[in-house]
């Protein structure tokens, strides 16, 4: 459930949330239009307070 409410809320901050494919399994918060990678962290928690600021 996490997951889908921080996808939710990248979204509406023009984002995409996603998982890297390989090790070390980084999120990736993704720019919506052009795919570029504009932040990545370990956790979901460094995410989130990201997202935060």
């Amino acid at each position: 459930m996490r997951i889908r409410q921080l996808t939710a809320r990248a979204g509406r901050a023009g984002y995409r949330l996603e998982r890297a494919s390989g090790v070390p399994y980084d999120w990736m918060l993704l720019d919506a239009e052009d795919g570029a990678t504009t932040y990545s962290a370990a956790d979901l928690d460094q995410i989130e307070r990201w997202l935060d600021e």
